[in-house]
């Protein structure tokens, strides 16, 4: 069945952010990208962030916000590739997540995509 709103009224933004990076983002990097994240578009911590290694396919976390969360995952890929997948029920501002993700983690490359829903 093609995509259908089934719920109009409740708001819902996501972005995905991928990019390169000089060297793999590792666990302790991705914990704290989390959480200044969450500052970064207003979102309250449910819990702090969690990674963790997916054996040699690189790592993984997430983040569990009040308004629902973002996953991040990181490939040992020449050159790395991390990628970001937001999803909310309270409006952020994406440009403010990209500026700052490609920041935080020095991206080489970056891009995103803001998906509809």
């Amino acid at each position: 069945m093609p995509w259908k709103n089934l719920a109009p009224d409740l708001v819902r933004q996501r972005v995905i952010i991928e990019g390169t990076t000089e060297t793999i983002v590792e666990p302790d990097r991705i914990t704290s990208y989390l959480h200044e994240l969450s500052k970064v578009v207003g979102m309250r911590q449910l819990q702090a962030p969690f990674a963790y290694p997916a054996e040699d396919m690189g790592y993984g976390g997430w983040i569990h916000w009040v308004t629902s969360g973002a996953h991040f995952y990181s490939y040992p890929t020449t050159p790395p590739l991390f990628t970001v997948d937001a999803y909310t029920c309270k409006p952020f501002s994406v440009t403010d997540a990209v500026e700052f993700t490609r920041r935080y983690l020095h991206a080489r490359d970056l891009v995103w995509k803001e998906v509809e829903v």
